[in-house]
Formats: C-alpha cells, sequence, structure tokens
C-alpha cells in the first residue's frame, strides 16, 4: 500500500468517525444515557423473600464440628482406621482416605496410640495426626 492510499483510509476514518460524533451529540442521544442516582434506586431489582430466608437459614446452619477420639492400637490396617473414621463422621470416604494414605506412604508411619481428631481437617492433616 503507498502512502497515498494510507493517508486516504486514514482520512476516511477520520471523517467518518466525525459524521457519527457530531449525530450523537446533535440529536441529544448522548443525554439521559447515564441515569442519576435517583434513577438508579429505583431501578433496583426488588430482593426475593424466598432466596433471602434461604440464605438466612444457611447461615444459621453452619457445620458442627465433630470430635473423637481415636485409638490406634498394635497391628491396626489402614482400612480399619479409615472404616472407624467413617464410621464416627470424621471422613465422608473411608476408601478415599485409605487411598490417600497408601498413595503417601503414610499407611507405613502409622503411630499407635490416643488421637483427637475432627471433621474438618483435611486428610493430609488427618494423615500427620496419625503418624506423628
Amino acid at each position: 500500500m503507498n502512502k497515498a492510499r494510507l493517508q486516504g483510509l486514514s482520512a476516511g476514518i477520520i471523517f467518518t468517525t466525525t459524521i457519527f460524533a457530531g449525530f450523537y451529540y446533535g440529536t441529544g442521544l448522548s443525554e439521559g444515557t447515564t441515569p442519576t442516582s435517583k434513577e438508579a434506586k429505583e431501578n433496583v431489582q426488588p430482593k426475593d423473600p424466598d432466596k433471602d430466608s434461604m440464605e438466612k437459614e444457611a447461615s444459621k446452619k453452619e457445620p458442627s464440628i465433630v470430635t473423637y477420639k481415636i485409638k490406634v492400637k498394635t497391628n491396626m490396617t489402614t482400612t480399619e482406621i479409615a472404616d472407624s473414621l467413617s464410621k464416627e463422621k470424621i471422613i465422608d470416604d473411608a476408601a478415599e482416605f485409605e487411598a490417600y494414605m497408601n498413595d503417601r506412604d503414610y499407611s507405613k508411619k502409622i503411630q499407635i496410640g490416643e488421637f483427637v481428631v475432627t471433621n474438618n481437617m483435611t486428610y493430609r492433616q488427618l494423615a500427620n495426626t496419625l503418624t506423628h
């Protein structure tokens, strides 16, 4: 593209933009596009009372923390520990916790003794508690 064509294209773009701006601002279309604070307050969507009550109920029902004192005995397997934790609602899935312990070699490091665990502990926190 040569210099003259580029200058002509640029002039056309500038001319077209000027025409559009003239019509937009000259005809008053730009006025009234930004709402006043009063208009904005009037246009606020009314709150759904059902949604509000559901949110209040959800905030009232904070998850209760379950504490459990697990006694790990000699020759106790990871399966037995996972089943015990699942039965006491500390973990949701015994098989998943057992797989976690086995995959990361925590099952070989479990200590004998009594450990206090809660249902809001992560698998990693549970594994660290049982192995230290």
